[in-house]
């Protein structure tokens, strides 16, 4: 026999809306035979005119059989039960007592229902609080790493999550307390004629929500997929670069690539990565031996070091906070203090100790430098790279 699964997009406390729904399934030709807190199931029959009621039990059914047997004889059949809310059906055609003997009777039950919901909303408030409070704390922790790996989704998505799900229960105990107040005048809750509406408006909040998720979460395996270590150092191409090099301020006659570990490209490298908030994102690191040149007076290998990198931000409101947290990242990196350059290329220039970041409109140059080389040379090639990159816009 063919069968069907729903799922219920209707909420718990729309009543009246989910038996004109299971009305509308059998007059298509869907009966009823199960329900789970998520979906309905139906078995194929021939379209009948059968009218669905509920009621609320505190207790499971199995301990309410007297009550079973008495609807029973009214000509009501238990078919269903999705958590407290239980679904009996008649057909319309046959002459039926309503469910419940009086509206004051059904608006104690519903009240069953609202305690229940009150009882989870203080318990999910509470969660909310500490929620909230970790994904700030989350987003705290590494300011830089929101911007240039997308670590804010996870807090930020997490937030909203508990912030919709507050508002969710909270619209239920509204509509619990409109049944009960009509209720309690005497009125039985009357047919929900704009059901439809509800189901699709539901459905499609509820559509949505799925889609968001499921493409977040083939975003965050992507990311993943990409964090190889083939991926995550790339060799140095040949060509031209966004960023300053190595030879740009250097005698590059006696350079020679060196590598720290010889199976890893952990110290010569070109990559280049994406974020949201960060759209382009150029990183460039490079450690060279220079031939017949030592450290000072330590008696070893002169083996100088960069990291140059660009950020192409998506505005510029972003890249100055962007450029903010990367001078505060420096400072507690470096444990100094931050000079501010005076220069007309660049609206922003900082050095720190070995590190200097600027910024234009809303790209910024982030350079650290271990070398010889005075800083002044650094800054002089940033000078010159943002002036090339004003001409190739023009």
């Amino acid at each position: 026999m063919k069968t069907k699964k729903k799922i219920l997009w209707l909420d718990l406390w729309q009543i009246a809306e989910q038996e004109a729904w299971l009305s509308e399934m059998a007059a298509k030709g869907w009966k009823l035979t199960k329900m789970t807190r998520m979906t309905a199931h139906f078995r194929k029959a021939e379209p009948q005119n059968i009218i669905y009621k509920t009621d609320i039990f505190k207790e499971p059914i199995s301990q309410n059989l007297k009550r079973l047997e008495r609807y029973e004889k009214e000509g009501w059949k238990h078919v269903a039960s999705r958590g407290h809310l239980h679904f009996f059906h008649n057909h319309a055609e046959r002459s039926l007592k309503e469910i419940h003997i009086a509206p004051i009777h059904q608006a104690e039950t519903v009240k069953l229902l609202k305690n229940s919901l009150k009882t989870r909303a203080y318990f999910i408030a509470l969660l909310t609080l500490i929620g909230i409070a970790l994904s700030v704390f989350m987003l705290s922790l590494d300011p830089v790493s929101n911007y240039l790996n997308d670590e804010f989704l996870s807090p930020i998505i997490q937030i909203f999550f508990f912030i919709g799900i507050n508002l969710l229960i909270l619209k239920g105990l509204i509509h619990l307390n409109k049944l009960i107040k009509i209720l309690h005048f005497n009125k039985r809750i009357q047919p929900a004629p704009d059901f439809r509406k509800k189901y699709w408006i539901n459905k499609i909040i509820g559509l949505c929500i799925i889609t968001f998720f499921t493409v977040f979460f083939i975003y965050e395996f992507s990311k993943a997929g990409n964090t190889t270590l083939a991926n995550s150092f790339p060799p140095i191409p040949k060509e031209e670069l966004p960023v300053i090099q190595m030879q740009d301020f250097t005698d590059s006659t006696k350079h020679e690539p060196y590598f720290y570990e010889e199976d890893v490209n952990r110290d010569n490298y070109y990559s280049v990565n994406s974020s949201i908030l960060v759209p382009k994102q150029f990183e460039l690191n490079q450690v060279v031996e220079v031939e017949g040149e030592q450290w000072g007076n330590r008696n070893r290998p002169y083996r100088p070091s960069l990291t140059s990198r660009k950020y192409i931000v998506l505005n510029e409101f972003l890249a100055k906070r962007l450029f903010q947290h990367l001078i505060d990242w420096e400072k507690e990196l470096r444990r100094g203090d931050a000079t501010v350059y005076k220069t007309a290329d660049f609206d922003e220039m900082v050095v720190l100790e070995n590190s200097v970041l600027s910024r234009k409109d809303h790209t910024i140059y982030y350079v650290t430098y271990y070398g010889k080389e005075p800083v002044e040379k650094i800054v002089n090639e940033l000078e010159l790279l943002i002036k090339e990159d004003k001409q190739r816009s023009n």
